[in-house]
């Protein structure tokens, strides 16, 4: 099977050329999408150099991620679709692992946390007790019961994104929630799979970040 790749990337001039480099020599059959979302330093130029026949480059003024990753479901040719973080967080061995299991699931998430304790996630303290936060809110709120909602790797049959449609309230990086909401309400299967990180220091993610998250949550749990 096909799959389409999506890579939304923020200001990624210091990851994106060997993120882009180890998936395309890794998955040489599938397309590989990568959407420039708002970016102000050098990453659409550095894109636009890498001459692989298989990476095809979008720019948008937006830097939401909902939107990146919107623009990469339209065009998306491929059987199986879904993204990755631009920061190479995950081995290329993982995310085909990731891919291989839509053999019998819909969806298939990648979790750092499912099956692990607090202790055995190599992170900051506050990044940690944010990120469980957030968990026991979206648990709570929509009833995903779900180890892990944020972690950039996730992959669906691209079925499950037609039926679930363009529309979406949350664009920012809240919209991991949103997307596994409709899926799960659409009756579709979503597996959650253990998957370590090679490094949590070098995305685009912060902290700071989660109050807006937090806001956009609350906002569309109140409309579901």
């Amino acid at each position: 099977m096909k799959a389409s790749i999506i890579v939304p990337a923020h200001n990624e001039e210091k990851n994106i050329e060997n993120t882009l480099t180890d998936l395309s020599n890794r998955f040489k059959n599938s397309e590989i999408i990568v959407v420039c979302n708002g970016c102000t330093d050098k990453t659409p130029y550095i894109v636009r150099n890498i001459k692989r026949p298989n990476i095809k480059q979008f720019n948008l003024s937006k830097t939401d991620k909902g939107a990146a990753l919107i623009k990469g479901f339209k065009v998306a040719k491929g059987d199986y679709v879904g993204f990755v973080d631009a920061d190479g967080a995950f081995s290329v061995d993982d995310i085909a692992k990731v891919i291989n299991e839509l053999d019998d699931s819909d969806c298939v998430i990648a979790s750092k946390w499912k099956g692990r304790n607090f202790s055995s996630i190599k992170e900051s303290v506050g990044r940690k007790v944010s990120s469980r936060v957030w968990n026991f809110l979206v648990k709570n709120l929509l009833r995903l019961n779900f180890s892990d909602t944020q972690a950039g790797l996730k992959f669906f049959r691209k079925n499950v994104i037609d039926s679930v449609g363009y529309d979406f309230a949350c664009k920012g990086f809240e919209f991991d929630v949103e997307l596994l909401y409709k899926i799960k309400n659409s009756g579709f299967k979503i597996k959650e799979l253990y998957v370590p990180v090679k490094n949590t220091n070098k995305g685009t993610f912060s902290v700071l970040h989660t109050p807006r998250m937090l806001i956009n949550l609350i906002k569309f749990w109140i409309k579901t």
